[in-house]
């Protein structure tokens, strides 16, 4: 913070042209270490080690380039040295490559002075998605400006915290992510959100400096369950998406009130997430299940969806036909309830899946889809085009029970459901040509 503060050496133009910013590093600091319980006087404060070893590669650093003196060029290099330290720590968790740092000294030591602050370029990415580090690190920069967001929501209502009523305002002020899209598609207005707030909590007495506002208990909990649920579904970062399914899953804060107050359950929230996620699969997410989703109906890609939430909860490595039965019994109806009517469980399934294939020792990185559910799918979609039908829940299901010879096929005949029952009853629902 010192060498950003200082303004005009060669640090903090390095560290402005890496868009690093003090008020920034501020909330870092805060969220990672947090404050002391009492001011300490002066004359009380000494060098901690890491810093004192800082110093002693800042010396070796000026040697290193010939210098004569030790700047504070030579101070932010033996910083970075450093990599353990929680300056290095919180350079990385704002984005900036640690690496890039010496390569960019080199550069601007060969540079002519430049104004930094007011008139200097912008950085290279917005500052309201780095405000959050430390265990935040995780998280998507659409995320991260979800908590920005969230935390000027709660400053405007003089809110010294923040709660699932200003994550859930946060959401719906991004308006770009899958939550956003999804709380749009239920008919969620951010100023109907604000209102049901203004009128459940109302204002504070007084306005909370940025330092002073602290997540509420409830907040930590939907964080907590968001990240559970992003590795439920394989992905490898916390998103929009996720934050938005740990406020389903937690249910009980003020924002699962506000929701249920605009006609929104819960559990419309979680199918709206899923089908959202079908329509644009995110880009980064790991493990893949290797089949882009585009091509198929809003049924047939939340049971694709559904199917790989089940894998990754199972610690399997894989995707097969047992996976796309839990998919397909846990749409809801239960595949326009053919499944369901009979007499299919998802309970039952569940452990017969588990029986048939135990669950694995540690998370998958990566989902393999078994060649047995390529043929199947291939097959559904086949059947699709050659009938005239969309390629939806129920052509997956019928390719399901074409196999006999897969886990899921054979699930499904334990239970009394043959394929040609599954057969008659879609047929009933399938309008004729």
């Amino acid at each position: 913070m010192g060498l950003v503060r200082e303004g005009e050496g060669v640090a903090a133009r390095v560290l402005d042209s890496l868009g690093v910013e003090l008020s920034q590093l501020r909330r870092a600091i805060e969220f990672m270490i947090g404050r002391g319980d009492a001011t300490t006087s002066p004359s009380e404060i000494t060098l901690a080690p890491p810093m004192k070893k800082a110093v002693e590669l800042a010396i070796d650093e000026a040697r290193k380039l010939g210098h004569s003196h030790v700047g504070t060029e030579h101070l932010l290099l033996g910083i970075v040295r450093s990599s353990e330290s929680t300056a290095a720590k919180l350079l990385g968790s704002a984005g900036v490559d640690i690496e890039k740092v010496r390569h960019q000294v080199i550069a601007t030591l060969g540079q002519p002075h430049r104004e930094v602050g007011a008139s200097a370029p912008a950085p290279t990415s917005p500052q309201s998605t780095r405000n959050f580090a430390g265990p935040f690190d995780r998280f998507h920069e659409r995320a991260k400006r979800v908590l920005a967001l969230a935390q000027d929501e709660a400053i405007r209502f003089n809110h010294n915290y923040i709660g699932t009523e200003h994550l859930l305002l946060g959401l719906l002020r991004e308006q770009e992510g899958v939550a956003a899209r999804a709380l749009q598609t239920l008919g969620a207005e951010l100023e109907k959100a604000r209102q049901a707030v203004s009128f459940i909590i109302g204002r504070g007495d007084a306005a909370t400096a940025p330092s002073e506002i602290t997540l509420s208990p409830r907040t930590k909990k939907v964080i907590e369950l968001a990240i559970d649920e992003a590795r439920k579904l394989g992905h490898g970062r916390v998103n929009t998406e996720h934050l938005l399914l740990g406020l389903a899953r937690e249910g009980e804060g003020i924002a699962s009130g506000i929701l249920e107050s605009l006609g929104i359950t819960m559990a419309k929230v979680r199918h709206a997430v899923i089908e959202t996620l079908g329509a644009t699969p995110p880009a980064s997410s790991t493990p893949q299940a290797g089949r882009e989703y585009g091509n198929v109906s809003s049924s047939a890609r939340q049971v694709l969806l559904l199917a790989q939430e089940e894998a990754v909860a199972m610690r399997h490595n894989h995707l097969g036909t047992e996976h796309l039965l839990l998919g397909l019994l846990r749409l809801e109806p239960a595949s326009n309830s053919v499944l369901t009517d009979l007499g299919a469980t998802l309970e039952r399934a569940r452990a017969d899946v588990l029986k048939a294939v135990p669950a694995g020792t540690s998370e998958p990185t990566v989902l393999t889809w078994t060649p047995r559910l390529q043929s199947l799918t291939t097959y559904a979609k086949g059947f699709a085009d050659g009938a005239g039908m969309r390629y939806s829940a129920e052509t997956l299901l019928l390719g399901l029970v074409s196999d006999p010879a897969g886990v899921g096929a054979q699930i499904l005949d334990t239970m009394g459901v043959t394929a040609q029952k599954v057969r008659e009853a879609v047929d009933k629902l399938t309008p004729p040509g």
